[in-house]
C-alpha cells in the first residue's frame, strides 16, 4: 500500500506535536511537511518547520490544521 503524505500545521503546539507522534507510529503515513504561522528556525524528526504557503501545501495529500 502507497504511503498517505501528510503536512501538519500549528505543528509546535500541543495538540500538533501529539499527530507527529502518532503519525511516526502509523506505517500508512509519510510526513512530508510542518508549518507554522510565523517563522521558526527549527526541524521536527527532520523535516523544517516552514511558514503556512500554498507550495508547501501542495505537497501533501491531507492536511492537518490545529492553528
Amino acid at each position: 500500500m502507497k504511503k498517505i503524505n501528510l503536512l501538519i500545521t500549528g505543528c509546535m503546539g500541543r495538540m500538533g506535536k501529539q499527530i507527529i507522534r502518532s503519525v511516526k507510529k502509523d506505517k500508512n503515513f509519510r510526513l512530508v511537511a510542518l508549518t507554522e504561522n510565523k517563522k521558526i528556525n527549527k526541524k521536527i524528526n527532520g523535516i523544517k518547520v516552514n511558514l503556512n504557503s500554498e507550495p508547501i501545501f501542495k505537497k501533501a495529500q491531507i492536511i492537518i490544521d490545529f492553528t
